[in-house]
């Protein structure tokens, strides 16, 4: 499949964030200012895959933090071009961008929070996608932003799964200094809930 990732101009932000609103409920992601701002900033960075030369998904990513970890905040497959697998390659081509990065987070709804068994098989579905790409769920913690309560998923890179589980509270933090600024900061909440016992594989 002949696909390429480029940069996403600051100029075409306005209509990504359309699909944004299309894609993600609302909670998922941050206004549209803030966004804007970020990735004006540079502490945000937008890509666009392409398939035959055409734009199929976009991803935003924080991937500057001093702490060496990236950070995907939103990653979609546009609506007409999913069920192709193009998801799993973008998810790896960043892999692969980012490799010399300590290692990846992303976050993902609880399914145990859905509304419904439509909304929690498809939560459950973002975690397995994720999982088949090598990503862990973080056990043990209680972690909110932006007002939703989430689960945080690690890929390791160059840092080790151990390191990266005992950290990711001082991890997440700094990358979302970089992102928000001690204004917003207060829109993490980040609580270990239970002694670090075992590392969560793929089962």
């Amino acid at each position: 499949m002949n696909t390429t990732i480029r940069k996403m101009m600051l100029t075409e932000f306005k209509g990504i964030y359309q699909r944004i609103e299309l894609d993600f409920a609302e909670g998922e992601y941050a206004p549209y200012d803030v966004l804007a701002a970020q990735l004006a900033k540079g502490v945000q960075k937008g890509y666009l895959l392409q398939w035959d030369k055409k734009d199929v998904g976009y991803a935003l990513c924080a991937d500057g933090c001093a702490n060496g970890h990236v950070l995907i905040s939103l990653l979609a497959v546009y609506e007409e071009f999913r069920n192709r697998g193009l998801g799993s390659i973008f998810l790896e081509d960043l892999i692969t961008d980012f490799s010399r990065n300590q290692g990846i987070i992303v976050e993902v709804e609880k399914p145990e929070n859905s509304k419904s068994a439509a909304e929690r098989e498809l939560r459950a579905g973002r975690i397995r996608f994720y999982q088949n790409a090598g990503f862990y769920l973080v056990p043990d913690i209680d972690y909110i932003i932006w007002d939703v309560p989430m689960h945080l998923m690690i890929r390791p890179l160059k840092a080790s799964l151990t390191t990266m589980n005992k950290q990711i509270g001082q991890i997440i933090r700094a990358i979302y200094l970089d992102l928000m600024g001690k204004r917003y900061l207060h829109k993490l909440e980040f609580n270990r809930s239970a002694p670090l016992a075992r590392e969560i594989g793929r089962n």
